[in-house]
């Protein structure tokens, strides 16, 4: 049964809400994308300038597996469009590695997708129906948030909310089919319109690159001109998403209508950014109107307003080539019916300014949810300055969503000008970045201790920084040299497992339930736990029964890692932590097991 629905609300708009029950993890909705195609900012080049290997019908980039894979990959579209336009793939290259010709290519597949079949997912099945069998959420719209989600009905954690398909997609890596990085530069272009696909996707028939965008730059004549390998930033690029979103527009004008037109774009604010404005204007908009042909398909509004869609609207794929190209939404917490869902748009351990500057630059709008009205965020103090008038007092903003606003002592009432607290943390962030900066060691190790001693007169404990250099070492113990893990002493050991819980303390608060960053702390505590359980043990500190409750709280928090990465893929970070835990836990599972009751 489903678990949302699509609603309206007169302050939100159109939102997502649960409709049943949900437990968390149950999934509640997935999709599959629209459309899909690489991300801006692409690097596609090898290392003398020349271009990757070159689709042989349009000669875009195109890489040898892909091209051998034919219209199996994504190429396939804008393939077709491109070698029947005559688009040669020019390139356009800055002095800075851009290649702005390709941001059209996503734009044309939207457009052109549902025409064909695809490589894992068919266009059509894509671009036509966005909800799979799963969908515990709807729709609603206010005029503070525009189009938000709720829960249709009560929810477990770990319930899937929804699973959909993109309406479009698209990487930050070379291949146009299957988004694989650093294909070899000699071969894997595309043969229709000389972009690069890979030589797997090339023996694809109806890969997506020759479904969408491969057709366009292939007819238009639109070449693809190459950067150094290894390069992290091609423009060119840029324009192969909005390219897809357009022709998935053509494809299926229905779910562009109901779904990705009323989007919020945000034109006004993104032309205040006149430089970003402009970049897309040119290596994206004009491209596609002129070398790519398209000005009588699409006008420059409509494509800059894909543009602001995408860049508003569009959600990154964990995996390596984003299969099997769909977004599952799990709830995360129990949820009650109607609730809104909320995600994240930016980093959750920063500091309310930080993360209301990343999402009014990023997203264009000020967040106003609990946390960020909270001058102690929730009271974990997460941005509270260390009093410089009295001992045992916390300095808090006084309106936490007001970058110019002072802050205030809650003991002995003292103000602090935004200046001055700006200034401070400032500094404190130069040292904590050179010391980022350093060799990972076990200088850089001695370093951030250093620097956490040193700001205890200055943040609360739980202050952003104190918590990022508390990351920081979790992942240095047991990992640089003269501090590997079967090396550390008790102390040390203690050290490591007392920085997990401090920064759990923080995840508990602002990542409730299934939150990756949780488990990767659960699974760095359980380790410290076993080696001092054991020590202890062996030095007669502990007894039997002592020791198998020690390793029984281990247990207990390797399951809760994996009850929360169970749902990862496989190929991810995550995913592998995930195995590597399930190991960790039958082996320490047999072990308190095998210790039998001789021991009580």
């Amino acid at each position: 049964m489903l678990k949302a629905r699509l609603e309206e609300d007169g302050v939100l708009g159109r939102c997502l809400a649960t409709a049943s029950s949900v437990e968390r993890g149950d999934l509640v909705l997935e999709e599959l994308p629209f459309a899909r195609g690489p991300k801006r900012d692409s690097g596609i080049f090898g290392e003398d300038g020349d271009s990757l290997d070159r689709c042989e019908l349009c000669d875009w980039p195109l890489c040898g597996s892909c091209a051998d894979e034919g219209d199996a990959t994504d190429h396939g579209g804008e393939c077709q469009v491109f070698s029947a336009a005559r688009v040669t793939f020019a390139g356009n290259v800055s002095d800075d590695g851009v290649c702005p010709q390709l941001d059209c290519i996503t734009p044309l597949r939207l457009v052109r997708w549902g025409s064909s079949g695809g490589m894992r997912v068919r266009v059509s099945e894509m671009t036509s129906r966005a909800t799979l069998s799963v969908n515990r959420t709807a729709v609603q719209w206010s005029p503070v948030c525009g189009r938000y989600l709720v829960a249709k009905g009560a929810t477990l954690g770990h319930d899937l909310l929804i699973e959909e398909l993109p309406f479009a997609c698209n990487g930050p890596v070379v291949c146009l089919g299957c988004y694989e990085p650093d294909p070899n530069p000699e071969e894997e272009l595309c043969i229709e319109c000389g972009w690069p696909l890979c030589g797997e996707c090339s023996r694809i028939e109806d890969n997506h690159h020759f479904q969408l965008e491969c057709r366009v730059l292939r007819d238009a004549r639109a070449r693809f001109f190459p950067l150094p390998r290894g390069s992290s930033h091609c423009p060119q690029l840029d324009c192969i998403m909005p390219l897809r979103v357009l022709l998935a527009k053509e494809a299926n004008s229905g779910r562009w209508d109901s779904e990705v037109a009323p989007m919020e774009h945000h034109e006004e604010e993104r032309k205040k950014d006149s430089d970003v404005w402009h970049a897309d204007r040119v290596n994206i908009a004009q491209y596609l109107r002129g070398p790519c042909k398209l000005a009588s398909r699409f006008s420059e509004e409509l494509i800059m307003q894909v543009v602001g869609v995408l860049e508003v609207n569009a959600f990154e794929a964990r995996s390596p080539k984003g299969y099997p190209l769909r977004i599952r939404l799990r709830a995360m917490v129990d949820l009650e019916e109607g609730q809104p869902l909320h995600h994240s748009y930016t980093y959750t351990l920063d500091g309310t300014a930080q993360r209301q500057r990343h999402l009014k630059q990023g997203k264009f709008f000020d967040c106003k949810c609990d946390r960020c009205l909270d001058p102690t965020e929730l009271g974990t103090h997460f941005s509270s300055l260390k009093c410089g008038q009295c001992a045992e007092g916390y300095q808090v903003p006084r309106q936490p969503t007001d970058p110019d606003t002072s802050w205030n002592c809650g003991s002995c009432g003292s103000v602090t000008s935004s200046l001055e607290g700006q200034t401070m943390l400032q500094s404190l962030q130069t040292e904590v970045n050179a010391v980022q900066a350093l060799e990972m060691g076990a200088k850089r190790l001695e370093e951030v201790e250093r620097l956490l001693r040193k700001y205890k007169s200055l943040l609360h404990p739980l202050h952003f920084i104190a918590t990022g250099l508390r990351q920081l070492l979790i992942e240095m113990y047991g990992r640089v040299q003269g501090y590997e893990m079967v090396q550390l002493p008790d102390h040390q050991l203690e050290r490591k497992a007392e920085l997990c819980r401090q920064v759990l303390r923080v995840l508990n608060t602002f990542e409730p339930g299934l939150s990756r960053t949780r488990a990767m702390n659960l699974y760095e505590l359980h380790v410290p736990l076993v080696l001092l359980a054991k020590s202890g043990f062996i030095a007669g500190r502990l007894k039997g029964g002592e020791l198998r409750g020690r390793l029984v709280d281990a247990i207990d928090l390797l399951k809760e890692c994996v009850e929360i990465l169970e749902f990862e893929d496989k190929s991810s970070q995550e995913g592998v932590l995930c195995v590597v835990a399930k190991q960790a836990l039958e082996q320490l599972t047999l072990s308190v097991e095998g210790l039998g009751s001789e021991l009580d």
